[in-house]
């Protein structure tokens, strides 16, 4: 077999592996996390008012947090007729696939045909990588893109850093990061590289092509009136506010804490799986490994990809320690694992042939076996809750309290008068459902709060849910602390199994001076009239695998 057919038909083993390990762990369910959500209805947005605005927000601010292009898209799939979780999750299968052909080609042109099969294996059976490849999230886009960028920058840089390649380094470049902002240090990785070689004109044009765009991107987060992302980076802890934020000089232990947790938890826990034996001494071995091969290809070539390593590691460790796991370091496993084998050949070279082929045999299968078994064990877990959905809804495999939720976000799309506003756990979710706008509750026990927040959107609803807790601890603090201004719209699910409760929050004048409750149970007032549009609160409800916003574009 010649060398060129042997490369595309390892490309292909690569390729059709990825395929059957995706399938396989697929998993149906919606995501609970807000970003799934987030995405959805941005999409959303740019279909129906053909603006990119935060339609789930009462206040309906342009978005600045996410880059468009994965939004962009799910509206494309949207305006095809996509309606289904399953149907949008279909980004994420394909482009897992891809990044896994990407990761086999620019191994290859390191380590050969064999070893970048190896490689790319490897990277298809990742605990993070198969995980992240069934949930509606820009991740595996963003890690696609990225790999895309790094191949076609490496064939430029074999070409003189000219041609075609370097068109299509740039291009991914910008779409890697109006993806996600962390492709930030790609944009960086291309620019230092041209200027590193001395190539003027390309750099000016690339600056150009990439830096416009991305300078009218941080000018419209600038703007008066809409949220700063950066302002979230400098928080102690951006989902508790009240710690602060942190200095300069406070992001040298923040960095260290992050070293460390990637290094010896989330690095290889995202291919071993959260549960597998040994991970601190793992994640230091693949550490030192890829260290020790990064160092080696930087003494024989300085390129786009080995400059980029450093500048997107340096991100993810500065980042607020809560924002760190295996999510962010998806596109490091296929440089973690290339540098990795990289540093394995120039041991092999000192040891004879039968030796040195042993140790890289027992390498290979002390990082496959370990993800296999995690991936069958996903494998299952995806298989029964593909089976729970289709018996009792999409969100049944999540338990009574998250259905309770659903079913409650779910009934207000008929239950509430046009033009209401929620306050909610899970405010993006909870406009997919329903379609009535929805902010989070503020993280405060302070009744005092939660009454302005409503007040100042107009919101005159909030869902005491029992999700994770956080709606009984904050929510259930400010009904206690002035029971007179709420009163009661219905009750989902018993109580005692956790069961959701929609409260209205009457009007400034209606609201009664009382003090906080007793301790011994509070008993709500049934809301006035006009407060809800049916009697049917406790209504059962089944979602199907549809989202119930998006069947709102065929009416």
């Amino acid at each position: 077999m010649t060398s060129a057919r042997l490369h595309w038909s390892l490309f292909a083993v690569a390729v059709t592996v990825s395929t059957v390990v995706v399938a396989a762990a697929f998993n149906p369910v919606p995501h609970t996390g807000g970003d799934n959500a987030g995405y959805i209805s941005l999409a959303h947005g740019l279909l129906t008012t053909g603006s990119y605005t935060d339609v789930f927000d009462p206040e309906g601010l342009p978005h600045t947090k996410y880059p468009p292009v994965f939004p962009g898209i799910l509206a494309v799939l949207i305006g095809f007729g996509a309606r289904s979780w399953v149907a949008l999750k279909l980004t994420a299968v394909v482009s897992t696939i891809t990044a896994v052909g990407l990761t086999y080609l620019l191994a290859a042109r390191s380590l050969g045909a064999v070893a970048g099969l190896a490689v790319a294996l490897v990277f298809a059976l990742s605990s993070a990588v198969v995980y992240y490849s069934h949930w509606i999230l820009s991740d595996p886009v963003f890690m696609a893109l990225t790999l895309a960028g790094l191949l076609a920058l490496r064939r430029a840089d074999e070409d003189g850093a000219r041609g075609v390649w370097l068109v299509v380094g740039v291009a991914a470049a910008g779409m890697a990061f109006f993806t996600r902002s962390a492709g930030l240090p790609l944009v960086l990785a291309l620019l230092g590289w041209l200027a590193f070689r001395r190539r003027w004109g390309a750099l000016g044009t690339a600056s150009a092509l990439v830096g416009l765009p991305m300078l009218l991107w941080w000018l419209r987060g600038r703007a008066p009136g809409v949220a700063q992302y950066g302002a979230e980076f400098w928080m102690v802890d951006p989902y508790q506010p009240a710690l602060g934020s942190v200095g300069v000089l406070g992001l040298i232990p923040r960095l260290a804490a992050n070293a460390g947790a990637y290094v010896l938890n989330h690095g290889p826990a995202g291919v071993f799986g959260a549960d597998g034996p040994f991970l601190a001494p793992l994640g230091i071995v693949l550490g030192l490994a890829a260290l020790a091969g990064w160092g080696l290809l930087v003494r024989e070539r300085l390129g786009p990809v080995e400059i980029f390593l450093p500048l997107y590691t340096g991100l993810i460790l500065l980042w607020p320690e809560v924002w760190s796991g295996d999510r962010f370091a998806l596109p490091l496993y296929p440089l973690v694992f290339l540098y990795g084998a990289v540093a394995l050949r120039e041991a092999r070279g000192r040891l004879p042939e039968f030796a040195g082929n042993a140790v890289a045999a027992i390498v290979f299968l002390s990082l496959f076996l370990p993800a296999a078994t995690n991936w069958v064990d996903g494998v299952r877990t995806a298989s029964t809750c593909a089976s729970i959905s289709e018996e009792r809804g999409s969100w049944a495999c999540y338990g009574p309290q998250v259905g309770y939720f659903v079913s409650a976000a779910a009934w207000t799309a008929r239950g509430l008068p046009d033009g209401s506003a929620v306050l909610s756990r899970k405010p993006r979710h909870f406009y997919l459902l329903s379609g009535h706008p929805s902010r989070a509750f503020p993280f405060n026990e302070d009744p005092v709060a939660h009454l302005a927040l409503a007040d100042s959107l107009g919101a005159r609803y909030v869902l005491l849910d029992r999700w994770d807790g956080l709606a009984g601890r904050y929510v259930g603090a400010a009904v206690r602390g002035n029971p007179g201004a709420f009163c009661y719209v219905g009750g989902f699910g018993p109580a005692e199994e956790g069961g959701s409760q929609l409260l209205g929050i009457l009007p400034l004048e209606a609201r009664r001076a009382q003090g906080p409750g007793d301790g011994g149970g509070i008993q709500l007032a049934p809301c006035p009239s006009g407060y809800s549009l049916s009697t049917a609160v406790n209504a059962g409800y089944t979602p199907s695998g549809r989202i119930p916003l998006l069947e709102t574009l065929d009416s």
